[in-house]
């Protein structure tokens, strides 16, 4: 009878969670941002228990859950007092000299408190460089001043997403897990038996588990929010001229250019000759065959003459 208490308790617990989280939901004008449903994809849901369970969980534990709806939705109006957003920004220039721009850009993101996250050069004759550059979001207009002062605008756009409902998604997922989890604490000091222990053992690793995911989920969309991205390319507007070989060095390419051609044709002969002599039977048939025909051809116009 002790055990089937402890295993009622157990799952009012979760039953209390997953009410919880369905009645914290937000409403307002977030509600229907696409954010919300990856959010919900993304996240385990509570276990599901029997109804006469989940009856039994909501009146012991009745004023507990009111309590942990108030506090959800104080944290769901903290996050969203203002819109969060993600804004990534692309930039192409056409600069005088990609050296100077180079360490210009590099000024630039360090006085903007940002950082080089990547850099790539193609060196080709058309010399161009990308960067990827990440700054705080409140630089983000006067970082992009300062680069578009470096040369020709050839292309400027600038993306954002709003994950504002994501986020107070999270954050009230969070709570409720923490609060599962605080119960599960208290559940395992109680219970006695080795079983009882195990099965609360299992239920609590699983909800830590979904705690670390949410809070590693929230601090990757925190900090997409707190930098901006910038994917900076900067083209040369002067394509670089090869170097002209000197005097010796043009000499002694055509010498070896006359060199390889006298070699070449004499090859080129002498297997012209191989082929002549491979044929030369037929050939001596064929002009054996000329000669004939040409000398009756001969005879009959002498015939017809005389």
């Amino acid at each position: 009878m002790k055990r089937l208490g402890l295993v009622l308790l157990t799952g009012s617990i979760f039953a209390l969670s997953a009410l919880t989280s369905c009645a914290e939901a937000p409403s307002g004008s977030y509600a229907e941002a696409p954010e919300a449903v990856e959010a919900d994809t993304e996240t385990a849901a509570a276990p599901q228990v029997p109804q006469e369970v989940a009856q039994e969980a909501a009146d012991s534990n009745g004023a507990g859950g009111r309590e942990g709806s108030n506090e959800g939705d104080s944290d769901r109006s903290a996050v969203s007092q203002r819109p969060q957003l993600i804004k990534e920004a692309q930039i192409s220039l056409g600069v005088d000299s990609v050296e100077e721009s180079f360490e210009q850009v590099r000024m630039i993101v360090t006085e903007q408190q940002g950082d080089v996250l990547s850099m790539q050069d193609n060196g080709d004759r058309q010399r161009s460089v990308t960067f990827t550059l990440r700054v705080p979001q409140e630089r983000l207009d006067a970082t992009l001043d300062a680069l578009t002062a470096l040369g020709e605008i050839r292309n400027r756009s600038i993306s954002t997403k709003d994950v504002s409902n994501q986020l107070v998604d999270l954050q009230a997922r969070l709570s409720n897990a923490r609060k599962s989890e605080e119960a599960l604490q208290e559940i395992m000091s109680r219970s006695g038996e080795i079983a009882d222990v195990l099965e609360v053992s299992r239920e609590l690793s699983t909800v830590r588990q979904s705690i670390e995911t949410m809070a590693a989920e929230q601090k990757r969309v925190q900090t997409q929010v707190r930098y901006s991205t910038v994917n900076l390319s900067l083209q040369s507007a002067i394509a670089a001229t090869p170097n002209k070989p000197g005097f010796s060095t043009q000499i002694a390419n055509s010498w070896n250019e006359a060199t390889d051609s006298v070699g070449n044709f004499t090859t080129d002969l002498l297997q012209l000759g191989l082929w002549l002599l491979v044929y030369s039977p037929y050939l001596t048939i064929l002009a054996v065959g000329i000669v004939l025909v040409n000398k009756a051809r001969q005879s009959a116009r002498d015939s017809r003459q005389s």
